[in-house]
């Protein structure tokens, strides 16, 4: 790899000015000398060293993404978004993986400090635990301090996310699409207590049923992990309750997943007896079948507005919070319950033999 000695070399300048030209300094340069200079690295394939660019303004041009789990196509979509933006800007973007483990968050936070990362973008949602959460906003004010950004796409107990969707309003919308094809009795899983996200989904979901005049039942309401094997556990704790329902609202699209194939496996069918409804549209919620209605969140241009908010900051800017639209997609798992005057919901027993 060639050297800025080499690139001043070739170009006839000293080595400070041909720093001085790579690097787009402020420093005058006439436009020959700039040409020079440009055409020599050009030449010679002249690589920056980012690393030691980045040591002398106190931070590399590297932008951690932190999410709950890598294999979640949520995540996968808002990371694709962080390097459509990160790398157009010059910028390396590495994903970490929490597993919704605060230590392993923390311990993420304190080696991207070391290494003097330009930029964090939370993903996900935090978690509710408070001394856990004041020993993280310890480690992210002394990042701040020293020049990185912070960003944050989902809520956590520290203050509003920079760049978010409104969860509450987006699945208060699903509810009333629901409401509107005659379903009454809508059940709805909940995702865990632990998440900020997932308290403002199920708001969401109490005021779709109060706008409806529809008194809210704890009796269908299952609170559980935010994946598929959450959405079968779900539905099993649904129909051992014996409470009828004729519609389920989950709050993403994996615990949709995990209900549409655990209803599947016992007989029950989907929208005939029961419709199910998720949220976040990842990209294969359109690809099951039936085909999954849901409320689309702009996951990819999140993770851009997220770096670009973290540029900003980099840059002495404070923009302000943005707040992106949601949109419900109605498809093929939702219809009209049974019989609209008294909807038959699923018992325990309609799947009695099945396995």
């Amino acid at each position: 790899m060639a050297s800025i000695t080499e690139v001043a070399r070739l170009a006839g300048v000293s080595t400070a000015t041909a720093s001085r030209v790579v690097s787009a300094s402020a420093y005058p340069v006439s436009a020959a000398t700039r040409a020079r200079v440009l055409e020599a690295a050009r030449t010679l394939d002249y690589v920056p060293n980012a690393l030691a660019r980045g040591l002398l303004k106190s931070r590399v041009p590297v932008v951690a993404v932190i999410v709950h789990d890598i294999t979640d196509p949520y995540f996968a979509e808002v990371v694709r978004g962080v390097e459509d933006a990160a790398s157009a800007a010059g910028y390396l973007v590495i994903t970490c993986s929490s597993e919704r483990n605060a230590e392993r968050e923390r311990s993420y936070i304190r080696l991207l400090r070391s290494m003097r990362a330009a930029a964090v973008v939370f993903a996900g949602s935090g978690l509710d635990d408070p001394a856990l959460n004041e020993e993280m906003d310890r480690h992210l004010a002394a990042m701040q301090a020293d020049g990185a950004a912070v960003v944050h796409l989902s809520p956590y107990a520290g203050g509003s996310p920079e760049v978010s969707v409104d969860n509450a309003a987006g699945i208060a919308a699903m509810v009333a699409e629901l409401v509107a094809l005659g379903h009454r009795r809508i059940a709805f899983l909940a995702g865990p207590r632990s998440l900020f996200v997932a308290r403002e989904r199920l708001a969401g979901y109490r005021r779709g049923l109060e706008a409806a005049g529809i008194p809210f039942d704890e009796a269908i309401v299952v609170r559980t992990s935010f994946d598929a094997d959450g959405g079968a556990l779900g539905v099993d704790t649904l129909l051992a309750s014996g409470a009828p329902f004729t519609a389920v609202c989950c709050a993403n699209d994996l615990l949709a997943f995990g209900a549409l194939q655990r209803l599947a496996a016992l007989g029950i069918a989907v929208p005939g007896a029961v419709s199910v409804a998720g949220f976040d549209d990842i990209p294969t919620a359109a690809l099951t079948a039936p085909s999954l209605s849901t409320v689309r969140l702009p996951l990819r241009e999140m993770g851009r507005r997220g770096f670009r908010h973290a540029d900003r900051l980099l840059a002495g800017d404070v923009p302000a919070a943005e707040i992106m639209p949601t949109q419900v997609m109605l498809r093929g798992s939702t219809a009209a319950p049974p019989a609209a005057d008294a909807p038959r919901a699923p018992h325990a027993a309609d799947a009695a033999g099945v396995a």
